[in-house]
């Protein structure tokens, strides 16, 4: 058997349980691909950060919720939602800091969010709060996790196109925030019928990319979905 790449997951965090844990369609996702996932700590310790920098050959970002929206110039409005600083300040740095060292990087909703604010880009607090020049569609399904609630196009030839080879792609969805103003390097690569951005991908590096769906939730039912995970995880493996 080849080597399993390492993929660093960043962990959510409850400070009321005192605890860290990860939804296991994240883990099993990388490991099925062919990955060898680890949990990692939750700290704003660079020394430790450091180290999975270089220990780890590729990051998943993982959903969970808003980030703090100084991160992109903005005071936080009412609509935007709880804060988690030490993970904000966290991922953000990891993010910056993958990219700048050319290992990959996937970034699931709170994820594409993440990696789009740490290269400089900016967010809807709130969509729905935010948008008013269209109808939007319904973006915090009440249907199971599983279920594709709408379909996203998908640019011919971009990273995302030869994961899964069509250009419209059904997706499930469970966010209020959406990219607004990409990252320096992000092209969108993905919109829902309603023009949100659904991912982005960097125009210069092997394989950073982030999707506002939540394939960790889909491919138990549409092994379909795992394509994304083995692209992530083929990418850390060259």
């Amino acid at each position: 058997m080849g080597k399993r790449p390492m993929i660093g997951i960043t962990p959510g965090f409850t400070d009321e349980k005192n605890r860290m844990f990860i939804s296991k369609g994240y883990v099993e996702g990388v490991n099925q691909a062919g990955g060898f996932a680890v949990l990692l700590p939750l700290s704003v310790d660079e020394t430790l950060l450091g180290a999975a920098i270089d220990r780890c050959d590729g990051f998943l970002l993982s959903g969970g919720p808003d980030i703090d929206a100084r991160y992109f110039g903005e005071l936080n409005y009412p609509f935007n939602g709880s804060i988690n600083p030490a993970r904000d300040e966290m991922e953000i740095y990891i993010a910056q800091h993958a990219v700048e060292a050319g290992k990959p990087v996937l970034g699931i909703c709170r994820g594409i969010q993440v990696l789009n604010v740490a290269l400089g880009g900016s967010l809807y607090q709130d969509i729905h709060s935010q948008i008013k020049d269209r109808d939007l569609l319904k973006h915090s399904q009440e249907a199971p996790e599983w279920y594709p609630i709408h379909d996203v196009s998908i640019v011919k030839d971009s990273k995302l196109w030869s994961c899964y080879g069509k250009e419209n792609l059904g997706v499930n969805s469970f966010h209020h925030q959406a990219v607004k103003i990409p990252g320096k390097g992000l092209q969108p690569v993905s919109w829902s019928p309603d023009g949100i951005i659904e991912a982005v991908e960097h125009e210069n590096h092997v394989f950073a990319v982030g999707v506002q769906w939540h394939p960790e939730l889909m491919w138990q039912m549409d092994i379909e979905a795992l394509k994304l995970f083995e692209a992530f995880v083929g990418a850390a493996l060259r």
